[in-house]
């Protein structure tokens, strides 16, 4: 039940689905925010509906290309966490470029306006994680990879917390809660919906050109092992820079944590793919 009324509340809070929450759901999900990949999950079949749709049409020569079908892909993340994560990276970029104190970071941390730290930061982010989606794109393995990195990125979320000292925020409990223990949980957890999604997205790939034996399988696990070990070196290192630079790791840090894990997740698998096949 109470698996349940921590899903529930991801899904009101991190989504644009509209649900009614209480305390008690919310509580839920700071105990049990090792459950935040299945979540990632949902983000992933998304990803694998729209990244198919656009290859499909590209590879027929009918509409789109790599690099529509990456602008595809970071449109369906950012909707469909009402750009909560992105809002989260920009506030990161503001508190890390600030000269000063501790305070100084954690002031420009919480700001409200949006300084050229955090629109550099932002824009450095986002088109690094359009070019190595259009590089996934050139390889045929955007279905199966930008799929599976949803569920990593949340990985790496857990991984910041369970290393993060908590803040006075709302995610303060999210970080409090959260454990190596909680990580364990969560990397488990994503390990087996990335392998059952990425055999759904190689069914997909595989159908979609035709079984030209474009994708290769044995090359395609290789590097999904390897995205999920980059998610906890991610999170393992954002924890230990913002305790040292924000004395913490609060909501916006996890939420630059899911857009910074994206690119190098992406980037690990592509290496991996292109050095094994």
């Amino acid at each position: 039940m109470a698996d349940g009324s921590a899903l529930k509340a991801m899904v009101a809070f991190f989504t644009i689905w509209r649900m009614d929450i209480d305390e008690d759901d919310m509580e839920a999900m700071n105990r049990k925010f090792h459950l935040v990949p299945f979540l990632g999950a949902l983000f992933g079949i998304a990803v694998m509906v729209v990244s198919s749709i656009f290859v499909y049409l590209g590879y027929k020569g009918y509409f789109g290309s790599s690099m529509f079908v990456a602008a595809a892909i970071l449109a369906t993340v950012f909707v469909g966490s009402r750009f909560l994560h992105f809002d989260g990276l920009a506030d990161f970029g503001d508190g890390s470029v600030v000269a000063g104190t501790q305070e100084d970071h954690v002031r420009a941390l919480k700001d409200t306006l949006i300084g050229a730290g955090g629109l550099g930061v932002a824009l450095l982010v986002t088109l690094l994680n359009f070019s190595v989606y259009s590089m996934a794109g050139d390889i045929l393995a955007v279905i199966v990879f930008a799929t599976v990195a949803e569920v990593f990125v949340k990985n790496a979320q857990v991984a910041a917390a369970a290393w993060g000292e908590p803040g006075h925020g709302m995610a303060g409990r999210q970080v409090s809660e959260t454990t190596t223990t909680s990580l364990i949980f969560s990397t488990v957890i994503s390990l087996v919906l990335a392998a059952i999604l990425a055999l759904v997205a190689l069914i997909m790939t595989d159908t979609l050109i035709f079984d030209l034996n474009v994708v290769d399988v044995t090359g395609t696990y290789a590097a999904v092992v390897a995205g999920l070990l980059m998610s906890i070196l991610v999170g393992f290192l954002m924890a230990r820079r913002c305790n040292r630079v924000f004395g913490m790791v609060n909501g916006d840090i996890l939420g630059a944590t899911n857009e910074i894990s994206r690119f190098a997740v992406m980037a690990i698998m592509i290496l991996v793919y292109m050095v094994v096949v």
